[in-house]
């Protein structure tokens, strides 16, 4: 789905999501794999993007979301600035630029053994924004998995939920054994000009060398 307002054009859910870690976290290793887990940092701030109080307009506005599977059940509680100093092993992420009220998808998940090679998960996420840039912004959150194939049945709903994302503040999700055994984190970045995103990939590009330095 192709979507253009106020100087954005995205092909939502498919290559504006695609062009950070999202393609890196949803590629499907070989099913003999290991260890498909990679460490990473994740919720990281971006410089650049922080907000007043102005109002928000609806027009022009974008949401860049980060939704990450870690393995870890149990992270500090609240989760607070932890993780901006702090890698996690990583099992998926996905990225997606969320257009206002326009449910977004892209495929979600990892092959972890042989069995998810027949398993197809989707996430979809829908935002609403609000009224201004100080007030949290609303997102609504689904994970599905495709019936198998030849079969009749529909997708089997794995997640619904919605939540309040302040910009820029990760949100721990309450455990979700039908998706992950480890923890769902999800980071929204509130877009009011055009450049905002440009400025996500640099932050995104600054973030990858990062982790580059903690495993060496």
């Amino acid at each position: 789905m192709k979507a253009s307002s106020a100087g954005w054009t995205f092909t939502a859910g498919l290559s504006v999501a695609c062009w950070a870690s999202a393609c890196r976290g949803n590629a499907a290793p070989p099913s003999d794999a290991v260890n498909p887990e990679r460490t990473a940092l994740v919720a990281q701030p971006c410089a650049g993007l922080e907000l007043g109080s102005a109002e928000v307009d609806p027009g022009s506005a974008r949401v860049f979301v980060e939704v990450v599977e870690v393995s870890a059940s149990e992270l500090p509680k609240p989760i607070g600035r932890w993780l901006e100093e702090n890698a996690v092993k990583v099992r998926s992420t996905a990225n997606l630029v969320a257009f206002p009220n326009v449910p977004t998808s892209m495929p979600w998940g990892q092959c972890v053994d042989a069995v998810c090679a027949s398993m197809q998960r989707s996430i979809t996420l829908t935002a609403r924004l609000p009224v201004h840039t100080s007030k949290p912004i609303g997102l609504a959150l689904r994970i599905e998995e495709a019936a198998p194939e030849g079969s009749t049945a529909g997708a089997k709903l794995l997640l619904d939920t919605t939540l309040e994302a302040v910009h820029q503040e990760p949100v721990v999700l309450p455990p979700a054994p039908a998706v992950s055994s480890g923890s769902l984190i999800v980071t929204s970045y509130l877009l009011q000009r055009h450049d905002d995103l440009q400025r996500v990939m640099e932050c995104s590009s600054r973030q990858r060398e990062r982790e580059k330095e903690l495993a060496q």
